[in-house]
């Protein structure tokens, strides 16, 4: 073997062996926590462009969490972006429906749209539904109510066992109160996560979209809405949807006109 062949082979040797060392760092460079740990870094920078590109590739991916959307929510917001602030605002609200800062943002950013609907009042057990379904994300609420349906078992064991009549009549009245609560609170998880996998709200993306009274491009117009309106969905078919909005009046608009919550 010549020089020059021993020269090249032991060339090969070295790249292979530096590009054994650089790939590790460049897959660990590419994880998920680390793009998340780079968009952190350009959002609170003030970067919120170079924050968007990151942070909307990882919700594509499917990760979600209410501190990445209610980032990206303020990202849109500082760039003037009403409809994509509200969508990720109302994302994170699905995820943390108790914080008050993501509340306080959907306020802020609701200020700032062309459409003031007043909300027809709802019934007064549709609002304590909702309002005992948004305590807790749906995670916690599931957790929590397996808990209680654990401790149902436990004290139907004590009220079984226990031998003092006062013990007897407490475990099975708390009994009771457990299985009614957890299974309550299943159901209530169940729907939460019903919701999240299929969106019956959603945000208008277009600047101005006119509702009509049938889904069919030459229906009449009823009534029009402006970018950044919430619209509860209501029924599909094909490319339309039926929408209702807060004061009642409902109607339908083409699917690529909005995005779902």
């Amino acid at each position: 073997m010549n020089l020059n062949k021993l020269q090249k082979m032991n060339t090969l040797k070295k790249i292979y062996t530096l590009l054994i060392l650089i790939l590790p760092l460049t897959l660990w460079a590419s994880t998920p926590e680390q793009q998340v740990s780079n968009a952190n870094k350009a959002y609170f920078s003030g970067q919120y462009e170079a924050a968007v590109k990151i942070y909307e590739p990882l919700v594509n991916q499917g990760y979600a969490s209410p501190v990445l959307f209610y980032n990206l929510g303020n990202s849109y917001f500082k760039l003037g972006n009403m409809p994509m602030a509200i969508l990720y605002y109302e994302k994170a609200k699905k995820l943390a429906p108790t914080d008050a800062e993501i509340a306080h943002n959907i306020r802020l950013a609701n200020t700032r749209l062309v459409d003031k609907f007043e909300a027809v009042p709802t019934l007064f057990y549709v609002r304590w539904y909702n309002n005992t379904k948004n305590i807790l994300s749906p995670d916690r609420m599931a957790q929590v109510s397996i808990i209680m349906i654990a401790l149902f078992w436990v004290l139907l064991a004590i009220y079984f066992f226990a031998r003092r009549k006062f013990m007897r009549i407490l475990s099975f009245y708390a009994a009771i109160l457990f299985i009614i609560a957890g299974s309550f609170g299943l159901v209530l998880a169940y729907h939460a996560h019903q919701s999240a996998i299929f969106p019956d709200e959603a945000i208008v993306m277009e600047t101005a979209v006119g509702v009509k009274s049938s889904p069919d491009p030459k229906s009449i117009d009823q009534f029009t809405i402006h970018e950044g309106t919430k619209v509860r969905v209501m029924d599909r078919i094909g490319e339309w949807k039926e929408i209702g909005i807060a004061n009642g009046n409902s109607g339908w608009i083409q699917s690529n006109t909005i995005r779902e919550i």
